[in-house]
């Protein structure tokens, strides 16, 4: 192999999976935006059903926004939790979508790592569409490194993606009542 083909095997873009039920998923992903940030890398999190914006105020989400990361919220809440109606949730997934293609066209370049945090729940719960999804990896700018998490990933997806991690839950302290902690579950 020469020198040309390997540099473009690194300059390659890769779309990651990370799915699973156990936990980790987006603090890997976090994990990933600040290591890029830390090599003055521009990265840019999407996410889905992650709350009103008063969450976006605090805790991790604030410590990005020092970070300089862009971030935007598509549906505050799943519909299993009663709180947005699946009418919603399929509207706010539809505007996402419209975005990733107009961003993917225009604003893409100027960004090396996109985190689409719990797009695969959005995925498999039917609120994106599969195929069309699967349509917008072809228009992803080609250095581009995209990041999806969530449970539930679709096998379709997992097949595109360049590296999948299947996160398993082997022992919780949940399953002892306790509850989320600030600063270490979110």
């Amino acid at each position: 192999m020469s020198n040309s083909s390997g540099n473009e095997k690194l300059n390659k873009g890769n779309v990651l999976v990370h799915t699973g039920e156990g936990k980790g998923k987006t603090t890997s992903a976090i994990g990933q935006i600040v290591r890029a940030r830390g090599h003055g890398l521009a990265a840019r999190l999407i996410s889905f059903f992650k709350g009103n914006d008063d969450r976006f105020t605090r805790g991790t989400f604030a410590a990005l926004k020092e970070l300089g990361v862009p971030m935007r919220n598509y549906v505050r809440d799943h519909p299993d939790f009663g709180r947005t109606s699946e009418e919603e949730a399929r509207a706010e997934c539809r505007e996402a979508v419209e975005f990733l293609k107009d961003f993917f066209g225009s604003e893409g370049e100027d960004y090396d790592l996109l985190v689409l945090d719990e797009v695969n729940v959005a995925l498999s719960s039917g609120f994106i569409d599969e195929e069309e999804f699967l349509s917008l990896l072809d228009e992803k700018p080609d250095r581009l490194e995209m990041v999806c998490t969530g449970r539930g990933a679709p096998e379709s997806l997992i097949e595109a993606a360049d590296l999948v991690s299947r996160i398993e839950n082997v022992k919780h302290f949940y399953d002892e009542g306790i509850v989320q902690r600030a600063g270490y579950e979110y």
